[in-house]
């Protein structure tokens, strides 16, 4: 059965096929752009941003999960542990992404259900998660977990609107 782990160097392997499977295509969340030549100090990075150490100016604390099934890294998502006022008119609480061999499957919608019961644990009771009007995907998979649609608005660094849905944790 598919589980939330924690990033860790055991996975290392499997991390770098799910990379090379992005090949070119756009990766979320955005923790799968970060550098990780240096696996070790990559999962360091990752755990130090999970306890809101060494994180950059504009970032807030966040936790990255891989989701896994039989020792391969199947997905990936992004809990931010609060927002600023970026992060909530656009960005939001979640990001996720699933490797492309394993799309199709259900997993983005386990995903999102695994991530959102980490936001409960980490009591955010209001979850924002946001997506792309042109992601007609994403915006079904958010509307299949019982997430409302709250407003939409002009992305600021791109022609796209953003569909702001609204989840709430109780």
């Amino acid at each position: 059965m598919p589980h939330l782990i924690l990033p860790t160097t055991r996975y290392k392997t499997s991390y770098n096929r799910y990379i090379e499977e992005l090949k070119d295509e756009e990766r979320y969340p955005y923790p799968m752009d970060l550098d990780h030549v240096d696996f070790d100090a990559f999962v360091r990075r990752l755990s130090n941003y999970s306890l809101g150490k060494a994180l950059p100016e504009w970032m807030v604390p966040n936790t990255t999960y891989w989701l896994m099934e039989n020792d391969e890294v199947i997905g990936c998502s992004h809990l931010r542990h609060e927002l600023n006022e970026s992060l909530e008119f656009a960005g939001g609480h979640i990001g996720i992404g699933i490797r492309p061999s394993f799309r199709g499957k259900g997993l983005g919608k386990l995903l999102l259900e695994l991530t959102l019961n980490k936001a409960r644990e980490k009591h955010i009771e209001q979850v924002h998660i946001h997506c792309y009007q042109s992601n007609i995907a994403s915006k079904k998979l958010l509307e299949s977990v019982g997430a409302i649609f709250d407003s939409k608005e002009q992305a600021e660094d791109s022609n796209e609107i953003v569909l702001r849905y609204l989840y709430h944790n109780n």
